[in-house]
């Protein structure tokens, strides 16, 4: 492990190459360049991640009246789109109380937020917690996090995770994290040497030729830790990168190993249940395993902590099971099934999300290429590297991001598609979209994708815009901002309305006086998921004019956006607690502004699409 001094010297010199490489932030105080340093590696080291220059003015926030945070962002490694609250700080040495004061400042800042206290703060700040508050959704984290390039000098973080704790008694998905200097330093490290595979190498066991084949492809050895630690020094996570996750830190798995190989490296043997590699080809010869195209698809947990153990080193070993299997199959599919299967079944230390489950499976692999021929570049499996020519943010996506963006508009429910996107990996949502015509779903995907970008980069800046300054604004800009999945489910909607694949027949469910969502959900189920013979949204002469296809978006956006506020704003007398985040979370809110308003939004929905000819 690195010195403090020589962290904080690495740091500076990655902050001036930080000024290099990006050219907006060269007139950037370091402490700026601190941040953007560590969003960059710590939470898109993932190379399947974009991180664009015009990113870093988007996530930090770092300024007059900020409320003590300096970077505000969804967590773009998680699926359920969890808050990420942080303060950086580039010193040279810092106190306990001064992580202590820092914490405390981003826990005020989260409640004043959450009680509508927007005052506190600047306009910009406010904009962008409102926004990203309105993707939380019921499984979402809110994560405070501290990055210091000091060391941590004996500050204990149990202590301020307890402190933390104790400003929110009563809420279970708050986290913390405190990255010193030294963690800084290795997470920088581990992004820059991320790749997708691991070629070939070798690992060391016990005794020469000691295994236990099956048959003459599989075979259980006991392999050298060192051996792995100096696999994982080479390659870092690519050593992982069939595996359905990389390192997920979990104190008491972490602390059990940390702890075995301290008091009782003997028993590691009989504690851990080893690793598993599959491999292309692997060969024995005397006490060493040459492997080919291989990956460890268990015991990622395992292979972290040993490579992060002072304690093992040439002198120092010791050793556990390890079994490795040759992968089985003609076909790249038969192949990737094999890889999946043998993952999927020894893993049993930690829940599995269901993303990592289907990453490698059949159908993303063909779904993938159904994206490319639309000129979508679609990741199967985080770690893949985006290619520079699909950088532009709607010309690459993943199996999670779809899945978002077809329960809204696909299955027109916008509420779960940001309240509980999980839902996708559902059998009545994921067979639709991935297991059946792919080609179709790809070309409207292509469009969501826009769509999407649309709302965030461009529509809701213009809004506030137009809407500054108006009796109303707060209410109004509240609502906008939160209602990014109910735009994107109404073009969908008008869209097919007008092309006939829904009529007014097939909406009566909603039309039914006192009926609840709940109670009608199989029957719009059923209508919304037949796409019938939809071959776009807008017709593609519009599509490849962005400058019109934009009108028509915004157009579309404002007719449910003013029908919805009318709604909440009725809602609001009623229920004096109610906010817009909240009221746009439930799928019967947006059905009851349809139903409700159904005449003159059929009549906006046929005025927009007669100016364009469709």
């Amino acid at each position: 492990m690195p010195t403090s001094h020589s962290s904080y010297e690495y740091i500076s010199h990655k902050i001036m190459s930080m000024k290099n490489i990006y050219p907006s932030l060269r007139n950037k105080p370091d402490e700026y360049v601190f941040s953007a340093l560590c969003i960059k590696s710590n939470l898109y080291k993932n190379p399947a991640l974009i991180l664009n220059e015009s990113d870093f003015e988007e996530f930090i926030v770092d300024g007059q009246y900020d409320g003590g945070v300096d970077i505000l962002l969804n967590d773009p490694n998680s699926e359920n789109s969890d808050l990420i609250i942080a303060q950086s700080k580039f010193h040279q040495s810092i106190t306990f109380d001064d992580v202590q004061n820092a914490i405390l400042k981003m826990a005020l800042f989260f409640k004043d937020m959450q009680n509508g206290h927007y005052e506190q703060v600047n306009e910009n700040v406010q904009r962008k917690f409102i926004s990203l508050n309105s993707e939380l959704g019921e499984d979402s984290k809110i994560h405070f996090v501290v990055y210091t390039s000091a060391p941590q000098s004996g500050i204990r973080r149990d202590r301020l995770n307890k402190k933390l704790c104790e400003q929110f008694p009563e809420m279970n998905n708050v986290e913390l994290s405190l990255l010193f200097a030294s963690d800084i330093e290795e997470e920088i490290k581990e992004s820059e040497s991320r790749r997708p595979t691991v070629e070939s190498g070798k690992i060391t066991i016990d005794k020469a030729n000691n295994c236990l084949w099956y048959e003459d492809i599989a075979a259980i050895v006991n392999v050298s830790a060192f051996s792995i630690k100096q696999l994982y020094a080479q390659h870092n996570t690519n050593l992982l990168s069939r595996n359905l996750r990389y390192h997920v830190k979990g104190r008491e798995i972490d602390n059990a190993i940390r702890d075995t190989i301290r008091d009782n490296p003997d028993s590691f043997w009989l504690k851990n249940n080893g690793i598993t590699i599959i491999c292309d080809d692997f060969r024995i010869s005397g006490k060493e395993i040459h492997l080919h195209n291989f990956s460890i698809v268990n015991g990622g947990q395992t292979t972290y902590m040993i490579h992060r153990n002072p304690l093992i080193d040439n002198n120092h070993d010791l050793y556990f099971p390890c079994k490795i299997i040759q992968i089985i199959g003609e076909t790249e599919d038969e192949k990737n099934a094999f890889s999946l299967s043998i993952a999927k079944a020894t893993n049993s230390q930690k829940a599995i999300k269901p993303v990592d489950l289907k990453a490698n499976s059949p159908e993303q692999v063909r779904f993938a290429q159904a994206m490319r021929e639309v000129g979508i570049y679609y990741q199967t499996k985080r770690g893949e590297t985006v290619p520079t020519s699909f950088r532009i943010p709607y010309l690459n996506t993943d199996l999670l991001e779809v899945g978002k963006l077809c329960l809204a508009a696909v299955f027109q429910v916008p509420g779960k598609s940001r309240q509980k996107p999980v839902s996708l990996y559902q059998e009545k949502y994921y067979q639709p979209i991935f297991n059946n015509n792919q080609s179709q779903i790809a070309k409207i995907c292509k469009e969501l994708l826009y769509i999407d970008n649309y709302f965030r980069k461009i529509f809701k800046y213009e809004f506030y815009r137009e809407n500054k300054g108006k009796p109303d604004e707060q209410t109004r800009v509240n609502f906008a901002n939160n209602a990014r999945t109910i735009c994107i489910a109404f073009v969908a909607f008008s869209a097919r309305f007008r092309q006939n694949n829904i009529n007014e027949q097939d909406l009566s469910p909603i039309f039914r006086r006192g009926y609840s969502f709940e109670s009608v959900s199989d029957e719009l189920y059923g209508t919304f998921k037949n796409l019938g013979d939809i071959k776009y949204l807008i017709k593609p002469d519009i599509f490849n004019n962005k400058n019109e296809y934009d009108n028509v978006l915004k157009k579309l956006f404002g007719v449910i956006i003013e029908a919805g506020i009318t709604n909440y704003v009725i809602e609001c007398r009623f229920d004096a607690s109610l906010n817009s985040s909240n009221y746009l979370k439930k799928d019967q809110n947006y059905y009851s502004i349809l139903s409700s308003q159904w005449f003159r939004i059929k009549e906006d929905i046929n005025k927009i699409f007669d100016e364009i000819g469709m």
